[in-house]
């Protein structure tokens, strides 16, 4: 967890920050490992991590009051969740949906998504979550390309890549 404070230190004081925003892939992680353990490392869409990737997002996510999710985000995360046996599937939607209960849901018109200047190079729901990303103490990432837009308009972001290297190191 040092680590982790050490990487949040580096973009603003950790302490005071409330709210934070979570991206699609750490999305998908965050419910399966709710969900079960186990299906971290059999889930199509989690067999990249591993139970101890599960459990440093949940000590990251600990420190704040707040979570958002786009609607965008939240959309891609449903039809992830369902690349798996029937049984599962219900399981974890029905998860997401618990999780979802106590968020908070940022929706964007499609106009405002399609007149940003990141919309041709990231596409609808990354361009969705930069724009929250002002609105936020923090957001939460894995994608380079994302994190890096975020880091250049001078905002508080998490590449979580870089949380778990420095877990391996």
């Amino acid at each position: 967890m040092q680590g982790v404070r050490l990487l949040l230190s580096e973009t603003g004081n950790w302490r005071s920050m409330n709210s934070v925003l979570i991206d699609t892939n750490l999305l998908v992680l965050l419910i399966v490992g709710a969900t079960d353990r186990k299906l971290i490392e059999e889930h199509r869409r989690t067999k990249a991590f591993v139970t101890r990737d599960y459990d440093e997002l949940c000590g990251l996510l600990e420190g704040f009051d707040e979570f958002w999710i786009t609607s965008h985000c939240l959309a891609e995360t449903s039809n992830l969740l369902k690349h798996t046996g029937k049984r599962n599937a219900r399981s974890l939607l029905t998860t997401l949906a618990r999780f979802c209960s106590r968020t908070r849901e940022s929706y964007l018109p499609k106009a405002r998504v399609f007149a940003d200047d990141h919309f041709l190079r990231l596409g609808v729901a990354d361009t969705g979550f930069v724009q929250k990303s002002k609105r936020v103490s923090c957001s939460i990432t894995m994608d380079v390309q994302l994190y890096e837009t975020i880091r250049r308009l001078g905002r508080n972001v998490v590449n979580f890549n870089h949380v778990r290297t420095y877990l391996i190191s």
